[in-house]
């Protein structure tokens, strides 16, 4: 069973960056990287050449950016580990179907995330 939450691509943004303050992600300071990951994302999401009106509805209703957009992500694991140390405990997630993009937020982020979906659900 999959564990992952609905969220908007803006908040999604927002959790990253600050994860990265907080130093969880520590490799790298360049915020632009999650701008191009979501994008990334984004796009492939909406690469469905079976389903084409579908999608380009979804750029309609979004403007045709990845922050106006409902992305999905997945909990790898909570932990409380940074450069080895023990810090507070924080979310490591990853976009749903991309497992290899991993990066870390605050747990309060995801935590909120999860309530948000569960709503909506």
């Amino acid at each position: 069973m999959s564990n992952y939450v609905v969220v908007s691509g803006e908040q999604l943004f927002e959790a990253a960056i600050e994860g990265a303050k907080r130093k969880f992600n520590r490799s790298t300071d360049d915020y632009s990287v999650y701008e191009r990951l979501f994008n990334e994302y984004y796009e492939i999401m909406l690469d469905d050449k079976t389903n084409k009106s579908a999608c380009k509805r979804i750029r309609k209703q979004t403007k045709n950016c990845w922050k106006n957009a409902n992305l999905c992500i997945e909990l790898l694991m909570i932990h409380n580990h940074r450069a080895m140390q023990i810090c507070e405990s924080h979310a490591r997630v990853y976009l749903m179907g991309i497992p290899h993009k991993v990066f870390d937020i605050p747990l309060e982020y995801y935590l909120m995330f999860e309530k948000q979906s569960q709503k909506s659900a």
